[in-house]
């Protein structure tokens, strides 16, 4: 069975009703687990006003598995940062937290913004 983690920009559009994006999180949840990053909370957290984050957060906790951050998923995530660094690409934190957790945990990383996951190590999703 697969596993996927789910970024923020596929969950903003989910939770904005987006057709695509309903459709998606749909199948995926026939095909595997759905899971978020604990750091998705907080930019989900960020586009709600205090209502919606009432309505919606119960139920972005029922829908996926939360992922939470340790040791090893931060040593991991500054290393993809200083790695990339030297190659001249700066890399935000939060993305390489994101990417080391996909790494470390065999997550399939659903995310619309491949970009700024160019890390050989992480298995991204094609949609």
């Amino acid at each position: 069975m697969n596993r996927y983690l789910l970024d923020s920009d596929v969950l903003m559009d989910f939770f904005k009703k987006r057709p695509e994006s309903i459709s998606l999180v749909t199948n995926l949840s026939k095909e595997g687990i759905l899971s978020a990053s604990i750091l998705s909370i907080t930019e989900l957290r960020a586009g709600w006003t205090k209502e919606q984050a009432k309505f919606f957060l119960p139920r972005f906790y029922r829908l996926l598995r939360i992922e939470k951050l340790n040791l090893e998923i931060a040593e991991a995530a500054g290393k993809f940062r200083q790695e990339y660094k030297l190659k001249g690409v700066a890399l935000p934190t939060i993305d390489t937290l994101i990417a080391a957790t996909c790494a470390i945990n065999g997550y399939i990383l659903v995310t619309r913004n491949k970009k700024d996951f160019p890390m050989p190590e992480i298995k991204l999703y094609d949609f």
